[in-house]
């Protein structure tokens, strides 16, 4: 009798991991297509001109990891920087614009540079890291002001 509870408690934390890994799966290939159609976007409107669909998806996939490292720093040097305010300055904003921008152009350029079929002109470069970057600091800031709106 202990041994079928046992093997029923098992099979259960089984399922819950399987289900689990499925929904972070289904999240990061969201997030992943998001950003593929919002580069085929970007690129469709600057003439950017790649091989094909896969390559592009390449492109994009590797981008996606080199950034996370580069949001790990961006984020720590940006704690850093601004722990002495307590509230959203621009300051703080222009200091994730910058790190945020940065962090993504060299992880643009370093994909571009070693990923041939994918070719990127340097202005090119900017305008795509410059609408990431904004788009990501100013969703964080939006993000951060309901959070601060609830508390009051």
């Amino acid at each position: 009798m202990w041994q079928r509870k046992g093997k029923r408690n098992r099979e259960s934390k089984i399922s819950v991991t399987i289900i689990l890994t499925i929904l972070v799966g289904f999240s990061l290939a969201f997030v992943a297509a998001l950003y593929y159609f919002g580069f085929l976007g970007a690129f469709s409107i600057l003439g950017v001109a790649y091989e094909s669909p896969k390559h592009l998806a390449v492109f994009v996939g590797v981008y996606l990891v080199l950034s996370i490292f580069g949001e790990l720093f961006a984020k720590a040097f940006y704690y850093i920087l601004t722990k002495k305010h307590k509230t959203q300055t621009l300051y703080e904003f222009m200091i994730a614009f910058s790190l945020n921008f940065l962090m993504n152009w060299i992880a643009i350029s370093i994909v571009n540079g070693l990923y041939e079929p994918v070719h990127l002109v340097w202005y090119t470069e900017i305008v795509v890291t410059a609408f990431i970057a904004l788009t990501e600091v100013t969703l964080a800031h939006e993000k951060k002001k309901r959070r601060r709106n609830r508390g009051t």
